[in-house]
């Protein structure tokens, strides 16, 4: 005890009653009469040597081989060192190897880490925040104390307990080497409001921040890793610019320092020694003038900066630093303090009030009651939900708008422009250019230094194609730049960059021609993803330069713009637990395992917001191809709610159409059959009295042998095709030969199906059949899809074009679903067309591009009742239309009057709306829908086995696709699971607010 009287009594009485209003806040929250009573044990059971230890974190590599085992256990039970540094690596290996430093420790290890965009910084599978510069153009601090937050939280879960972050670097240097990005930004004010916020988000998690490089590295135009950098600035210059956000730090009550190897002349004149030895610095100015109490690191005393000096342990002590990291031969540096002790070089009072002060701390951050890391779940735990989200809100929210002429940002008018993007600098595909694809049909291409010359000269050439050209920068090497140039010549592209904004001076040439310019700031995924969206309105545009790029742009520069579109967010964002949500795929994979359907699409959107966006399983049974995004699939009857009635809602909004006018009024070939009573409405609800269909098959089969029955009811040795699970058709059943021919010929030039080419007189035959149907007395409700046919006829008379070029002109080009189309093979690969039945009785073949439906099949593909092929991500554009009250990428579509008349109208009769169905409130069991949703939801279902919901009251959209009936209609076991209304269960359970 008597060894700590003299520390104590220092502590006491020069630096409590003096300074006390400068101990960082972690300390001031401790419990001091527990802290002092741990301390006080553990320093008097401590050897000179292990005192001398706790004042060393040595770095050691993530790998569990015997080697560095050994390694590690060299520097615990020889060393008796304070901490350990971990390199990259593997969570689940520095988790294990940290649980087995700390068995061999007596007193516990302070594991560190330098983590400046968190764990992924240095350990694989963590979550990738951004660099700080990207933070610098964040306009809200308190997102930032978020991230802050989070990674304590990450810290504290990998048994972490100091993390050598913030950068409190200001970096004017624009060729600065080492800092650049790693710097919050050239504004000191700036950089310390940020850098304390994620600072004072990372000590409330209990994990110690390290403020670095003092007194400031951001000036420099060489890498202290590799060379000692001077900074000749004047001490007034020093103290406005680079000391500024250290002082600001240090008020903050932040505990953590780091020291940088600088030599900074106009601070220290007479030592010539490095900030981080300089007594004159560390000890003389950062602890008593700018009053620092917490813990003092050196940075990595191996560095170049540092490491010409052979008593580099010493002289860092003496200087003033608490802890000495990663110094060359340790051992070494560790038998020079014991005889330098012997010696009297350094008193036994500077090691022990340094050892005491890091017992101090070591008990503040937690490890007086030190547990092993639990490894199970660990990854999961890790990249939890709160932590994707605040990611993405960092990068949406960083995304910075520099140049927008003619506000062409966001884009607008989708039906006008055609869309190239090129990236320069890679040479695959990129996250930029599949997300512009979730909004526009948009041609990729890349360039990239290396690149054959006809390759290049071919992919420039192409551009010229397109009148909308995004050119997305990866690269600040000459010859990409160059590239850049060459793509750019008497154009005006938009300019998107995903590297540092210094970048922007080497592209100066042609900032004056792009039409706009837009700072990312980094390729990671996300950041690529939110470029995009921002192009399109997915997001708002509110980054702010953080820098000033000489005669470009200055320093505070970023544009505004509004969201126009559907965004991607996390569930948590939109007021959902994306946890419930997962159960969505337990259901899935029963569905899939049960075979209801072999692959399928969902998406879940909700206030604005695609919060769900995932593919399941295959095409087919054999697993031929997997299910991706942009596929598209039959979508049969949703034809009627997404295509047919927003012809109808337009022709309203035009006044061409009245819904409460006899549907016979449009169509002449119906006056004599039926009644003016049965209005547009009437059809809309399906109260006309028609059939549900027409017999295609025997309106279309040639006569049969002997006048043979069409159909049987169990196979036998003439019936064994099977049309139904309990219904056959005859073997000699074949297609009229006046209407159909395998080849394509004058008199057969309706595609119908693969080798399989239809008469012109095909569809007249069908429609005067249907215009023959006298419509029942009885007008209650029966699902017909007679009913639209006759609409899609009406539209198409009063437009005086087919309903699919009117749709597309008028509807989906506007809205951007370029991948929602009748006859898609005439657009689309076949082999992104999910297939559907094997039809081995009419078509004789797996359906693919050709619609299920054989009603919409036979009058060529395009059908009011079905025959639409789309994906989930245009459905949910047309969706959210809908709840926008019409509006969507900035442009009406539909008016806010016809969209609440269509939507909100429901039949007095049945549980039908104007076109939509709805949820059955009377008899929940026949619902279509879960039970939980309200009644204000509109939607339909699909043959083919799909389905869409849309709750204006819970801003919400419900997706499902799949191709059901594939290989065979009967297969109905999507609908004996329930599948698609459990899943909207689940969508109900998950909101939260």
């Amino acid at each position: 005890m008597k060894d700590r009287i003299l520390p104590i009594l220092f502590i006491l009485f020069f630096i409590l009653p003096v300074q006390a209003k400068r101990e960082p806040d972690l300390y001031k929250k401790a419990d001091f009469q527990r802290m002092e009573h741990w301390v006080d044990s553990v320093f008097d059971s401590m050897s000179v040597k292990e005192r001398i230890g706790q004042l060393f974190v040595l770095a050691v590599d993530v790998n569990t081989s015997a080697k560095n085992k050994e390694l590690i256990r060299k520097y615990v039970e020889e060393y008796k060192v304070g901490g350990l540094l971990f390199t990259s690596g593997d969570v689940q290996k520095q988790a294990e190897l940290t649980n087995y430093a700390q068995s061999l420790a007596k007193i516990p290890l302070m594991i560190t880490m330098d983590g400046e965009w968190g764990l992924a910084m240095r350990l694989k599978n963590t979550t990738k925040f951004p660099i700080n510069m990207t933070l610098g153009a964040i306009r809200n601090d308190s997102l930032i104390y978020a991230y802050g937050k989070e990674m304590g939280r990450q810290c504290r879960r990998m048994g972490i307990q100091v993390n050598f972050a913030p950068v409190l670097d200001v970096n004017t240097n624009p060729q600065n080497p080492v800092i650049g990005r790693r710097s919050f930004g050239e504004n000191p004010e700036q950089v310390a409001r940020k850098a304390i916020a994620y600072a004072k988000g990372l000590e409330s998690e209990g994990i110690m921040a390290v403020g670095k490089h003092f007194p400031g590295h951001g000036d420099t135009s060489e890498d202290s890793h590799h060379t000692l950098p001077v900074v000749n600035h004047s001490k007034i210059h020093l103290e406005k610019n680079e000391l500024l956000p250290f002082k600001h730090y240090i008020d903050a009550g932040l505990s953590g320092m780091m020291t940088g190897h600088l030599l900074i002349p106009a601070l220290d004149s007479t030592t010539e020694l490095p900030a981080s030895l300089s007594p004159v610095i560390v000890d003389t100015l950062l602890q008593q003038k700018l009053r620092f109490r917490g813990l003092t690191f050196t940075d990595a005393l191996e560095m170049k900066g540092a490491s010409s000096y052979t008593d580099q342990a010493l002289t860092a002590l003496l200087a003033g630093n608490d802890i000495l990291l990663k110094p060359i031969i340790p051992g070494t540096q560790i038998e020079r303090l014991e005889k330098a002790l012997e010696n009297n070089e350094i008193s036994h009072q500077i090691i022990e009030e340094k050892c005491l002060k890091v017992l101090h701390y070591k008990y503040i951050l937690g490890l007086n009651r030190y547990r092993p890391i639990k490894t199970e779940n660990l990854i999961e735990e890790l990249n939890n939900p709160n932590a994707e989200r605040i990611t993405r809100q960092l990068f949406a929210r960083s995304v910075t708008l520099l140049e927008n002429k003619n506000n062409t940002i966001p884009f607008s008018d989708l039906e006008k422009r055609t869309f190239g993007a090129v990236s320069v600098g890679v040479k695959a595909k990129t996250s930029f250019q599949n997300m512009l694809q979730n909004y526009a049909e948009v041609t990729p291409s890349l360039l990239y230094a290396g690149m054959k010359p006809a390759l290049t000269n071919e992919t420039i050439q192409q551009l010229s194609k397109y009148n909308t050209i995004i050119i997305g920068i990866y690269s600040e090497k000459k010859e990409n730049i160059e590239l850049v140039k060459r793509a750019c010549k008497g154009k005006h592209p938009i300019l998107v960059f995903f590297v540092s904004p210094y970048a922007l001076n080497a592209y100066k040439d042609i900032l004056p021609d792009a039409e706009a310019v837009i700072m990312a700031y980094e390729s990671t995924p996300l950041a690529q993803e939110y470029a995009a969206e921002l192009l399109f309105g997915g997001i708002e545009a509110k980054g702010k330069l953080p820098v000033n790029i000489q005669g470009l742009y200055a320093m505070g520069e970023g544009l505004k713009t509004p969201i126009t579109r559907l965004g991607y967010a996390t569930p948590e964002e939109a007021g959902m637990d994306s946890r419930i949500l997962q159960k969505i795929d337990t259901i899935i994979k029963e569905g899939i395992q049960q075979k209801a359907f072999p692959g399928c699409q969902i998406l879940v959107a909700r206030k604005g917001k695609i919060v769900y966006d995932r593919t399941f399983g295959y095409f087919d049974y054999a697993h031929t191809h997997p299910v991706r995004s942009e596929d598209v699939y039959d979508v049969a009857s949703i034809t009627k709610a997404i295509a047919t009635v927003p012809a109808i809602m337009l022709l309203n909004d035009k006044n061409q159409i009245n819904i409460n006018s006899g549907i016979s009024r449009y169509i002449p070939e119906i006056r004599k059959t039926f009644s003016p009573n049965i209005t547009i409405r009437k059809v809309l609800f399906h109260e006309t009295g028609l059939p549900s269909g027409i017999p295609i098959a025997k309106l279309l089969i040639d006569t049969l042998p002997g006048k043979a029955p069409l159909y049987k009811g169990s196979r036998d040795i003439n019936y064994r095709i099977q049309v139904e699970k309990k219904l056959f058709a005859h073997k000699d059943s074949k297609l009229r030969p006046d209407l159909f021919s395998s080849v394509k010929e004058k008199d057969f030039t309706i595609p119908i199906a693969e080798n399989l080419f239809a008469s012109p007189a095909l569809k007249d035959t069908i429609l005067n059949a249907i215009y023959q149907i006298k419509p029942f007395e009885n007008k209650k409700y029966r699902y017909s899809d007679l009913n639209f046919v006759l609409l899609q006829k009406a539209v198409e008379n009063i437009t005086g074009e087919s309903i699919d070029k009117y749709l597309m002109t008028n509807f989906f080009a506007p809205l951007g679903a370029n991948r929602t189309t009748f006859r898609p093979l005439l657009k689309i690969n076949r082999s992104e067309i999910a297939p559907t039945e094997n039809d081995e009785f009419l078509r004789k073949q797996i359906m693919i591009g050709y619609p299920h439906d054989e009603l919409a099949c036979f009058l060529g593909g395009v059908s009011g009742n079905a025959g639409l092929f789309s994906n989930s991500t245009d459905m949910a554009k047309i969706l959210q239309m809908m709840l926008n009250k019409g509006v969507y990428g900035g442009k009406r579509i539909l008016t806010e009057n016809s969209v609440k008349l269509f939507t909100q109208t429901k039949s007095p009769n049945s549980r039908r709306g104007l076109g939509f169905d709805k949820p059955d409130m009377q008899n929940t069991k026949k619902s279509p829908t879960c039970e939980e949703a309200p009644e204000c939801v509109y939607g339909h279902t699909g043959y083919t086995g799909t389905a869409f919901w849309v709750d204006p009251e819970n801003d919400l959209i419900f997706i499902f696709l799949s191709n059901r009936v594939y290989a065979h209609r009967w297969n109905t076991a999507l609908m004996s699971l329930n599948i698609r209304p459990r899943i909207q269960s689940v969508i109900y359970q998950s909101i939260k607010d």
